[in-house]
């Protein structure tokens, strides 16, 4: 049993290398026609991060680059939840990118 004296430094999940059969997403500009709610999200201590959001029924992937001037932010399409959240677990598994 590990015990630690302090909390760990990140608490949201990271995403895994890439594999060597790893698919490309399309990746979109923001459409900002929407609000969209977060849903699950990986951790935001390195300069790229990603998050799970829902808008009108659907979700989607945010990927958010942050440089030295202002960030990026692309989308993916707007997919079903169910397609959503699998396209999602194989990023968090280095799967698709």
């Amino acid at each position: 049993m590990i015990l630690w004296d302090h909390p760990p430094r990140c608490l949201s999940p990271h995403v895994l290398p890439t594999r060597s059969h790893c698919e490309a997403l399309t990746w979109h500009p923001p459409r900002g026609d929407t609000q969209a709610r977060v849903v699950r999200w990986t951790c935001d201590c390195d300069p790229l991060f990603y998050e799970l959001c829902q808008a009108g029924g659907v979700r989607f992937i945010r990927r958010t680059r942050r440089s030295r001037s202002d960030p990026t932010i692309d989308e993916t399409d707007r997919r079903p939840a169910a397609e959503a959240d699998a396209i999602w677990i194989a990023l968090l598994h280095g799967l698709v990118r």
